[in-house]
């Protein structure tokens, strides 16, 4: 009896360890991956650029109107904005990891075939966003910018430097 109590303990122990693990990288509010995981990520693709054998696209996304719908609306429409935005940008890129790295901004690293097909998800994205809004006294329509940049290794040192020319890619 001792000894099936102590598996029973040390089972539940193990589900409430992956239970902790998969929380401390998600973000709270959309699901989505979290800062924490971003960077383990991006220590991985640094490995890969290192041994010659990275590939890989980084679109960088930004909510647009944030602010504005805080301020006038309040933050809890707010947060409904962003996980709507967050939701459009998962269900587009499904094939790829998402991370939320800030309050409004979002980030997608494509590889194989989303890489492949970045154009097409590009259209498939803007279709998206133009026909999604959240409905708080009145239509707020989901407005996200994104710039993209794929990894060239002619000139990538590492992950960053890919992550900068889309972001500035953005604007």
């Amino acid at each position: 009896v001792l000894n099936r109590a102590f598996e029973n303990m040390a089972a539940h122990l193990h589900e409430r360890e992956k239970e902790l693990r998969f929380s401390a990288n998600r973000d709270s509010l959309t699901g989505l991956r979290n800062t924490t995981s971003y960077k383990s990520w991006v220590a991985e693709f640094d490995k890969e650029i290192q041994n010659k054998s990275a590939n890989f696209g980084v679109v960088v996304f930004d909510l647009n109107q944030l602010k504005e719908t805080n301020d006038t609306f309040g933050h809890d429409v707010g947060d409904k904005l962003i996980a709507t935005a967050s939701k459009v940008i998962s269900d587009v890129f499904k094939h790829s990891p998402v991370f939320r790295i800030g309050g409004d901004e979002f980030l997608a690293i494509l590889r194989h075939k989303d890489l492949e097909d970045c154009e097409k998800l590009f259209a498939q994205f803007d279709l998206e966003c133009a026909k999604t809004f959240i409905e708080e006294m009145g239509e707020i329509p989901i407005s996200i910018a994104r710039g993209f940049a794929r990894f060239e290794p002619e000139q990538d040192l590492r992950f960053n430097d890919v992550f900068k020319r889309a972001d500035n890619a953005m604007y």
